[in-house]
């Protein structure tokens, strides 16, 4: 059975073309739709690295205005 991430750890899949592909929620429009932010990664453990900076770096913008 595959692991529940928690609530606002995003989306992480291996594509049909062997690349890693994540998926953060970084913000909402005003219609509350979801804006998605995609990263792509050779292997998963890059991809967690980079989504964690990401999800730092998007944290921080919308923190600062």
């Amino acid at each position: 059975m595959a692991k529940r991430r928690p609530s606002g750890g995003g989306m992480v899949r291996k594509r049909k073309d062997g690349r890693w592909e994540g998926r953060i929620v970084v913000g909402h429009k005003e219609n509350g739709d979801s804006i998605f932010r995609y990263i792509y990664a050779d292997t998963q453990k890059e991809l967690t690295t980079k989504r964690a900076w990401s999800m730092a770096s998007s944290a921080l913008a919308n923190w600062l205005g």
